[in-house]
């Protein structure tokens, strides 16, 4: 006696085979091209999928290369958040996906106006970072080439108030970097304002 649809076929994949580069999605800017790199070790066939989900929609990934010098995955986030990789060989996950890749937006960082003041009179300015995602906020005032010491005091939510003491009448340069890129806006575009 036979049992029906015999004999049975289990698929099996030695998805170590596969190595990934991802270290360098961990933080990816939107509305710009990200990548990354798997190779496949030994001959013969290789199907690898890749799938990219963001915070609210599947991205398209295009996916170049070969068995031999490896595969290259593109794609570009829309949104700020959270975006998941899975990767597949022959059907099955590769090991370390699925991935998170943090999508931010560094020209979503707002600041606040920027004051007048007085030498010796501490002056005061808020950044508003809360809808730009994940990342590191820098932020460095300097009078005639020299730091300024700064103090910056988190408000809840990635925001922020800023304060500095200015030493001289002179202009002071205040400088904000979001994952090492300028924030955008009037108030960065002319760093620059009179202390009197």
């Amino acid at each position: 006696m036979f049992v029906q649809g015999c004999p049975f076929v289990c698929s099996v994949s030695d998805t170590s085979r596969v190595s990934l580069t991802l270290r360098n999605l961990e933080l990816i800017p939107v509305n710009e091209l990200a990548r990354f790199h798997m190779g496949v070790d030994g001959s013969g066939s290789a199907e690898l999928a890749v799938s990219v989900r963001g915070p609210s929609t599947e991205l398209p990934v295009k996916v170049t290369g070969n068995i031999h010098s490896g595969f290259t995955a593109e794609f570009t986030p829309r949104d700020v958040g959270p975006h998941s990789i899975s990767v597949e060989y022959n059907g099955h996950p590769v090991s370390g996906t699925p991935f998170v890749a943090k999508a931010y937006d560094s020209k979503r960082v707002f600041v606040g106006a920027l004051p007048k003041g007085s030498v010796g009179k501490s002056l005061q300015f808020t950044v508003d970072a809360s809808q730009a995602g994940e990342g590191n906020l820098e932020i460095t005032i300097s009078a005639r080439g020299h730091n300024i010491p700064t103090q910056v005091h988190p408000q809840g939510n990635a925001r922020f108030t800023v304060s500095f003491v200015p030493i001289e009448p002179s202009d002071h340069v205040i400088s904000i970097n979001f994952n090492k890129e300028s924030v955008p806006g009037e108030s960065t575009l002319v760093p620059l304002y009179q202390v009197s």
